[in-house]
């Protein structure tokens, strides 16, 4: 008995830890999508300050820009979404900063559902 529940908590540890390195790997992928850019060029609306680690922007530090319009220097905004996870959203407006992650669609038996009759 105690070999099996050995067992599955060994698998069960693998399962877990795949997950977690599937869901990096995506993370890693959304952060890569979000726009970045020098401060200082042309398209760069930035405030003069980031709202996560509250630091002056300096002439060519990285900042990323959200679908929000929000500007935060790369390395905060990702520090930030690794910590929050794929349901991390903007820290100023809470818009989502990746697409909703999608179910797998529910299973739909081929025989029909049993007719319920109310009195």
């Amino acid at each position: 008995v105690g070999v099996i529940i050995s067992f599955l908590v060994r698998q069960s540890d693998e399962q877990r830890l795949g997950q977690e390195r599937e869901d990096e790997a995506k993370l890693s992928d959304a952060i890569k999508q979000l726009d970045e850019r020098c401060y200082g060029d042309e398209r760069c609306f930035a405030a003069d300050e980031c709202s996560i680690c509250l630091g002056r922007y300096e002439a060519d530090d990285k900042v990323r820009r959200l679908k929000c319009g929000h500007e935060y220097h790369s390395e905060c905004i990702e520090q930030w979404a690794r910590c929050k996870g794929l349901d991390a959203a903007c820290p100023l407006c809470t818009r989502p900063l990746f697409p909703p992650r999608t179910c797998a669609p529910p299973i739909v038996s081929s025989q029909s559902a049993p007719a319920i009759t109310m009195l």
